[in-house]
C-alpha cells in the first residue's frame, strides 16, 4: 500500500545502519529477545487491562516486523545469519 511505502522512504537509512552495525552490536537480537521475554506478561497485562504495555509490546513487534522485511530482502540467507549469531565478546 502507499502507507507502507512512506514508511519504508522514511526510514530507510536507519535500517541501512543498523544492517551495517548490527554484526557487531547485536541490537536485532536484543531487541528480539526483549519482546519474546515481555510477551509472557502479555496476558496477565490485557487482563489487568493494562493498555500502555500492551501498545508497547505491539510497537515492538512493528519494528521488529519491518526490520526483518528489510533484512530479508536485502541479505543472502548467510548474511542474515550473522545478525542471528551475535555473540558478545569479554
Amino acid at each position: 500500500s502507499a502507507d507502507l511505502k512512506l514508511l519504508e522512504e522514511a526510514t530507510i537509512s536507519v535500517c541501512k545502519s543498523l544492517v551495517e552495525k548490527n554484526p557487531r552490536t547485536g541490537n536485532l537480537g536484543s531487541l528480539i529477545k526483549v519482546f519474546l521475554s515481555r510477551t509472557k506478561e502479555l496476558k496477565i497485562s490485557a487482563e489487568c487491562q493494562n493498555h500502555l504495555f500492551i501498545w508497547q509490546v505491539h510497537n515492538a513487534l512493528f519494528i521488529i516486523c519491518c526490520l526483518l522485511k528489510v533484512f530479508i530482502s536485502r541479505m543472502s540467507e548467510e548474511e542474515l545469519q550473522l545478525h542471528f549469531t551475535y555473540e558478545e565478546k569479554a
